[in-house]
């Protein structure tokens, strides 16, 4: 996919807190939705969010980003 869809899925999920979430919103895959998000973080060169079990964080750079 091309970066302008990689960020609006990295927005989405920010804005959901959530991969599930993002990917309902998006009529994706839960799986697409991650893989986009890293490959986006591959292609910048940064972690983008702060992921564990239970919440989903931007991170420092992925705060700029979003903005």
């Amino acid at each position: 996919m091309d970066r302008l869809t990689q960020m609006r899925v990295f927005t989405t999920v920010v804005d959901k807190a959530s991969f599930t979430s993002a990917a309902d919103s998006l009529g994706m895959a839960k799986s697409t939705v991650s893989r986009q998000v890293s490959e986006l973080e591959t292609r910048l060169g940064a972690r983008l969010l702060y992921r564990t079990t239970r919440v989903i964080r931007p991170t420092d750079v992925g705060k700029a980003y979003y903005e």
